[in-house]
C-alpha cells in the first residue's frame, strides 16, 4: 500500500518541480529557443518519459514545424515538418481544444502516425493546445511521448496543461516584446527620416534667405534677414547634430552651444574686430524641446555682443554650461564689452531672450559689473526617461 503511494508523491514533487523552475526560466528569459527546449526537458523529466516535442504552427495555418524537443534523433528538432490534414496526428490535435491521448498507438485507429514517431518507437502521448493570445491561432501543440504503452491520467493531463499555458504566457510575452521593438525601431527610423527632412529644409531656408540678403538694396534690411538668417541657422545646427547622432530624442547640450558660438564667430571673421571665443562647457544630455531655445538664446546674446559690445580693438565672449544645485543647470554667457546701457530698451533680441527663457521656466538674471555683460540662466533639464 505505501509503496504506489510513494511512487505517487514522487511523481508529484516531480512535477511541481519542473513547473516551478519552468515558471522561473519563462519569466526571465528572452530566448523563445532556451524556452521551448527546457520546457520539453522539464515536462518529459515530470511525465518520466524521455520524449517530448514542441510542435510550432507556421503562417499557413497547416505546417507545423518541430521547434523544439528533447529524446529525438539528429535531424527531427528544426527540420521535421509535419501536414495538419485530415486523418492525421497533427489534424486531429489541432481540432480538438481539449487533450488528445493514446495508451497505445498499435491500437490506434483516429489517425495515422508521423514516420518519425515509428521510427522512434513511440507507442503512447497525450499532447494538448499551447494556445494564442487575443483569439490569434494557437502557438503550436506540446507533446509527451513515451516508448512504452501507457495511460495518462488525469492529474498528469491537468500537469501538461498547466504546462502549455505557461508556455503560451511566455511566448506572447516575447512576442509582445518583439512587436514593441519593431515598433520603437519604426518609430525611431521615422524621427530619423523627419529630422533629416527638417534639416534639409532649414539648410533650404537658410539658403534662400542668404540669397534674399544679398539681393537687399539698404542695410536695414541686410542686417534685419541676417539676423532671421542666423536664428534658422542655430535651428538647422540642432537638427544636424541630432541626425548624425542617431538620437532623435536627445542632445549634447555642451557640444551643441559651444559649436553654435564657434559658427557665428566664424560668420563675422570678416570683420576688423578680434573677437576671443572661451568656452567652459561640462558634458550634459538634454531633450531637443530644451536645447532649440537655448541655442536661440546663445544666437541673441553673441550677435548683441558683436553688434554693440565692442570696439575696434575686439574683445572677449565666453559661454560656461555647469550642474546647478538640485539637479539643476546653469548657462552663463557673458563678454568683456561695453556693458549694458544705464537704462534697458529692451530691443527685439532681449525681448526674444526673455521670451525664450520664460519658454523653458529659468530663472533668467543680467548683470554689468565692470566691464562687460553677464547673462546667467539656471533650468531644471527635462527628464530623459
Amino acid at each position: 500500500m505505501l509503496e504506489p503511494t510513494q511512487r505517487s508523491g514522487d511523481r508529484l514533487l516531480a512535477q511541481q518541480t519542473a513547473l516551478a523552475r519552468f515558471g522561473e526560466l519563462a519569466l526571465h528569459s528572452e530566448d523563445l529557443q532556451e524556452i521551448l527546449h527546457d520546457a520539453c526537458r522539464l515536462v518529459a523529466e515530470g511525465l518520466g518519459t524521455g520524449l517530448a516535442k514542441v510542435l510550432e504552427l507556421q503562417p499557413d495555418g497547416r505546417t507545423l514545424l518541430v521547434r523544439a524537443g528533447v529524446g529525438w534523433q539528429p535531424g527531427v528538432v528544426g527540420q521535421v515538418t509535419l501536414q495538419a490534414d485530415p486523418g492525421t496526428l497533427e489534424g486531429l490535435a489541432l481540432a480538438t481544444p481539449e487533450a488528445l491521448a493514446c495508451a497505445d498507438t498499435d491500437q490506434e485507429e483516429r489517425f495515422r502516425l508521423p514516420p518519425f514517431m515509428v521510427e522512434h518507437g513511440v507507442r503512447s502521448f497525450v499532447n494538448v493546445l499551447v494556445i494564442g493570445a487575443d483569439g490569434r491561432p494557437p502557438y503550436g501543440i506540446l507533446e509527451v511521448d513515451s516508448r512504452e504503452p501507457r495511460a495518462f491520467d488525469g492529474d498528469e493531463i491537468a500537469f501538461l496543461q498547466t504546462y502549455a499555458n505557461m508556455l503560451a504566457a511566455a511566448v506572447e510575452r516575447l512576442r509582445a516584446g518583439d512587436e514593441l521593438r519593431a515598433r520603437a525601431a519604426d518609430i525611431e527610423r521615422l524621427f530619423r527620416e523627419l529630422q533629416h527632412r527638417v534639416k534639409n529644409n532649414l539648410m533650404v531656408i537658410v539658403g534662400l534667405m542668404q540669397l534674399q540678403v544679398r539681393r537687399a538694396t539698404t542695410p536695414e534690411a541686410q542686417e534685419a534677414l541676417q539676423v532671421v538668417r542666423q536664428r534658422v541657422d542655430a535651428l538647422r545646427l540642432l537638427h544636424d547634430k541630432l541626425y548624425l547622432a542617431g538620437d532623435v530624442d536627445r542632445v549634447d547640450l555642451g557640444a551643441y552651444l559651444g559649436e553654435l558660438a564657434g559658427t557665428l564667430l566664424r560668420f563675422h571673421a570678416e570683420e576688423e574686430r578680434r573677437i576671443r571665443l572661451v568656452l567652459e562647457m561640462r558634458r550634459m544630455i538634454v531633450r531637443p524641446e530644451q536645447a532649440a531655445p537655448l541655442g536661440l538664446i546663445v544666437n541673441e546674446f553673441i550677435t548683441n555682443s558683436l553688434k554693440y559690445a565692442f570696439e575696434t580693438d575686439g574683445g572677449t565672449i565666453g559661454l560656461r554650461l555647469e550642474p546647478a544645485r538640485g539637479g539643476e543647470a546653469r548657462l552663463l554667457l557673458w563678454d568683456d564689452g561695453r556693458g549694458l546701457p544705464a537704462e534697458r530698451t529692451g530691443g527685439t533680441g532681449m525681448r526674444l531672450i526673455d521670451g525664450l527663457a520664460r519658454q523653458l521656466s529659468a530663472r533668467l538674471d543680467w548683470t554689468a559689473t565692470g566691464r562687460g555683460t553677464r547673462l546667467s540662466l539656471v533650468l531644471r533639464p527635462l527628464s530623459l526617461a
